[in-house]
């Protein structure tokens, strides 16, 4: 194993161990503060418990599990989707929200052991973690969700005045800029499209 990939693992032990202090602080699980982000994050229409079960790299069981825990403490509630009356989606509870807000600095430990390096370290480390996170999501090791801006799929300002002014290719459904700026599942860098075939002579 060489040092990089021991140094990712070191970092993946310490996330965890950050993770589940920051987690405690809230009376939460570290999963349970994942699955309350996530409802808060991602597009109203995508909270399904599906797309939980994959940002959470666990099974729909145990999504499931989770989901009840949070239901029961009143922390979320299940809506029947206007769309599609078969798909279940979930929304954050009241208190819900007011743990949330609680959770606003999720991840502040890691952001403060990245304060010394410079920009230019900053930059490089982007990129190079960028490549490996995109990898390992083409490999279906890993759920990567994104807002709209970057994404094969948006078109920014296609109704501009409207309250709704951005519109989305794979859902065919005009959005809010609030709803623009949440997670979506379905997000394909627009630099990831595949090239076009070569024509046939």
């Amino acid at each position: 194993m060489d040092r990089l990939t021991t140094a990712l693992l070191r970092i993946g032990q310490a996330t965890r161990a950050i993770s589940l202090e920051e987690a405690r602080e809230s009376g939460l699980t570290p999963v349970q503060a994942q699955t309350l982000l996530f409802v808060r994050r991602t597009k109203s229409f995508a909270t399904t418990v599906g797309n939980l079960a994959r940002a959470l790299g666990s099974t729909h069981a145990s999504a499931v599990g989770v989901v009840d825990v949070l239901v029961g403490r009143g922390l979320l509630a299940r809506e029947q989707s206007a769309e599609d009356r078969r798909r279940t989606l979930l929304r954050l509870t009241p208190e819900g929200e007011k743990v949330c807000r609680r959770l606003v600095r999720w991840g502040h430990l890691l952001e403060e052991s990245l304060s010394g390096l410079s920009e230019e370290e900053r930059a490089a480390l982007e990129r190079g973690l960028g490549a490996v996170v995109w990898s390992l999501r083409a490999a279906g090791h890993l759920e990567v969700a994104e807002p709209c801006r970057g994404c094969v799929y948006f078109e920014e300002d296609a109704a501009p005045g409207s309250a709704e002014p951005h519109h989305c290719r794979l859902i065919e459904r005009f959005i809010s800029e609030e709803e623009a700026l949440r997670d979506c599942p379905e997000h394909t860098p627009a630099d990831l499209r595949p090239e076009p075939s070569p024509e046939r002579g």
